[in-house]
């Protein structure tokens, strides 16, 4: 892959994590949704404004970018307590973003001076299994050289405010597969049963490979949102959202807008489902597959585009 190509890649990701939060966020349990409704949503002259799934994610982005010069081992490129303190900031110059109230009273913890690790445990003492460590990992994607080095970053970048295990197998399903993702051409078929396989291989839980080979069924019948909602789940929780956003993006390979808009109108926790489900498809079809009208309206389009070059 070329400098432009991966270039295009990379805002390919973060362009199609912001789209879908903006997107998502309108619609979030409602019912009745249509993809008239979204593409009006689309189509609208107003800026796009952004929730905590893509303010954490530029805070992750923006992390891994300043440390990528200085790390000698690829697990130098997340620094734990440092990183606890840029999300909490974040959260506090920004509270109205959409944080939920777990993740806020944690975050409140760590700006009073409380340590990370206690504050989380404060809040939930058995780990927040939310999907707040999936939502905003897609930038590790782009910095792990292989598997194993993205699936460490993930987890090391969730841990900060998701200590539960399936919260960390969220976050390592969604960063895996954007870096399966990745490493397709834009116009290369997406084969749903090899693409889970590599997933399935970073995940070793018998609840998510039963998600997993839910996903494969559900992509091989041709499910629609409703039923994959119903099957899959649509919550807040990660077990309940990731594979959601999977099967958006394989029910709708090569088309990113249909995967962002699938990923709404199976309804529930829509801007962080369509969110993930926008970081899969652009990292596989790439920035230029985004609608611009759209794109140029990103509150951060221009934090991305910068990101987006430095993580490339």
């Amino acid at each position: 892959m070329d400098d432009t190509s991966r270039i295009d890649k990379a805002r390919g990701v973060l362009f199609g994590l912001a789209l879908g939060d903006c997107l998502g966020a309108p619609f979030e349990d409602k019912v009745g949704v249509t993809d008239a409704h979204i593409v009006a949503q689309e189509n609208a002259g107003d800026p796009l404004t952004h929730t905590d799934d893509t303010a954490l994610a530029l805070v992750l982005s923006r992390h891994l970018a300043h440390r990528r010069g200085d790390a000698r081992e690829p697990s130098d490129l997340v620094d734990l307590d440092q990183l606890a303190t840029e999300f909490a900031a974040a959260w506090h110059a920004e509270p109205w973003r959409g944080y939920g109230g777990g993740v806020t009273k944690s975050f409140r913890l760590i700006v009073e001076g409380t340590p990370w690790r206690q504050a989380i445990r404060a809040v939930y003492p058995e780990g927040s299994f939310g999907n707040g460590g999936a939502m905003r990992v897609a930038p590790v994607a782009l910095v792990g050289a292989d598997v194993a080095q993205v699936a460490e970053l993930a987890r090391r970048s969730a841990e900060v405010t998701h200590a539960h295990e399936d919260a960390l197998h969220g976050a390592v399903c969604q960063a895996v597969a954007v870096h399966a993702a990745l490493a397709l051409a834009p116009d290369e078929p997406v084969r749903a049963g090899d693409f889970v396989d590599t997933v399935r291989r970073a995940v070793p839980s018998p609840l998510w490979q039963d998600k997993l080979d839910h996903v494969i069924g559900l992509v091989e019948r041709q499910a629609g949102p409703a039923e994959a909602a119903e099957v899959l789940g649509n919550d807040v929780s990660a077990p309940g959202s990731v594979p959601l956003a999977l099967l958006s993006f394989l029910r709708n390979a090569g088309s990113p807008s249909d995967a962002v808009r699938f990923a709404i109108r199976a309804g529930g926790d829509t801007d962080t489902v369509a969110s993930m489900a926008g970081a899969l498809a652009g990292a596989h079809s790439g920035y230029a597959a985004w609608p611009r009208n759209a794109v140029s309206r990103l509150e951060a389009a221009a934090q991305l585009h910068l990101y987006a070059e430095h993580l490339a």
